[in-house]
């Protein structure tokens, strides 16, 4: 490519130069109309969602755009679609564009499902003959059934996707931009998005997406972009980009969960107070205190403790719980094939008790816990230092080779006729 093909962004599917959008921001609604009334004096603030951002997307490419909520990502890709004038800069595309932005976004809420095909198609540049055509094919992608002669008023977020995808990937576009609408979609429906997206991606479409699934970054994109503050942090290979986002995503989970952990006092917590659950920290395999922990990773949970008065067969335990209040796990340091048993606890004695996992069997979420302090040498188990939502944490899951809540450990193995069995090597 020429320079000067490469400045006007000739052979280039998207190109974008000093791209930013800003947003006009007032404390109060009678400002805008003052601004209206009597221009002058500006009375708002400049929020700036997109800024200084510079692509050249060649065509055929497949690029993953990453980044916490906030940074500028749907805001980039509405200037891209032309949803948004830019505020700087500009924007050239070459090629038919189809897109799948806001959930409904396009769709007459009043129309029937069928109604909106022919409407949404005619948009994107399709005749009437094309819709036609392709009208079967649409609807049996989508799997809607009888709900395509009802309005879409009366669907889902899932039906609206699955509306919306097969509309959009019925054009046949040159440069397919989806934003994260697929989250909300059914395991199998989102499995048939990805197969018809590696479908364009292999006969040279350019794709463009933005998603929190980094495994389908990984596996989807030959380039990422890495926003934050709604500017470009960081642009490279998938794996790399993807990794220092993970890193940062970390950081931030870190820092946020620090501020609630540390804040809270809004659940109960009661006992008879003669020893105190002082501290409770949650530990790496480096002994590193944290709240974002990866799945699979080793894993310690600490509860030290102070004792004001002597105590007797005192039993501290753990309720795991996840954000939704599911109980997970309830354990403790006596119920085990050799139990440890503390007979009596002088006034005065502080000390740690810990519970280890080599391998934190969790997938990506959020979670609780809830620390049990018991005296069990009483018939009925009294509460010394009961803590109810004492602490919180975040789980990571990097490889997202399953769904769910729980890691399995599993092994697999394929039986092919004559072709012999293949079976997976331990990992």
């Amino acid at each position: 490519m020429s320079s000067d093909q490469h400045k006007s962004g000739q052979g280039s599917a998207i190109w974008a130069k000093d791209l930013g959008k800003a947003y006009e921001m007032y404390d109060k609604p009678i400002h805008r109309l003052c601004d209206l009334i009597l221009p002058g004096k500006k009375r708002y603030s400049e929020f700036w969602a997109v800024r200084n951002v510079y692509l050249d997307l060649p065509h055929g490419s497949t690029v993953g755009i990453i980044g916490e909520n906030g940074a500028g990502k749907s805001t980039l890709l509405k200037l891209l679609t032309g949803i948004s004038k830019p505020t700087t800069g500009e924007v050239h595309v070459q090629g038919r564009m189809a897109s799948l932005l806001e959930l409904g976004a396009g769709f007459h809420p009043e129309f029937s499902g069928r109604e909106n095909i022919y409407l949404n198609c005619s948009i994107l540049g399709m005749t009437e003959a094309e819709i036609d055509e392709r009208y079967d094919s649409i609807v049996a992608f989508s799997e809607l059934g009888e709900f395509i002669n009802r309005p879409v008023k009366t669907y889902s977020s899932g039906m609206y996707v699955r509306l919306g995808f097969s509309v959009a990937a019925s054009v046949d576009p040159d440069i397919f931009i989806i934003d994260e609408a697929l989250s909300v979609g059914d395991e199998h429906f989102k499995g048939k998005c990805i197969n018809r997206l590696n479908e364009f991606r292999d006969s040279g479409k350019t794709i463009i997406f933005v998603s929190h699934d980094m495994g389908a970054v990984k596996s989807m994109c030959q380039h990422v972009i890495l926003m934050d503050r709604g500017e470009i942090l960081e642009q490279g290979s998938a794996e790399k980009v993807a990794d220092e986002y993970l890193k940062s995503a970390k950081a931030r989970g870190n820092e946020r969960l620090s501020t609630i952990n540390k804040g809270s006092g809004e659940y109960p917590r009661w006992g008879t107070g003669e020893i105190e659950v002082t501290r409770l920290e949650m530990v790496d395999d480096k002994g590193q205190p944290g709240h974002v922990f990866n799945s699979g990773a080793p894993f310690s949970l600490r509860l030290h403790y102070l004792c004001h008065e002597d105590a007797h067969n005192p039993v501290f335990g753990i309720g795991l719980y996840r954000s939704d209040g599911t109980y997970i796990n309830g354990s403790n340091h006596h119920w085990r094939d050799t139990p440890i048993v503390f007979h009596s606890v002088p006034a005065g004695e502080e000390g740690l008790v810990e519970m280890s996992f080599d391998s934190l069997p969790l997938l990506e979420g959020e979670y609780y816990i809830t620390t049990f302090l018991y005296d069990h040498s009483k018939a009925s188990p009294t509460a010394i230092d009961h803590q109810e939502h004492a602490l919180t944490f975040q789980v990571v899951d990097p490889r997202h080779h399953q769904h769910g809540l729980l890691y399995l450990p599993t092994r697999w193995s394929v039986q092919r006729g004559s072709s012999g069995t293949c079976q997976e090597s331990p990992s």
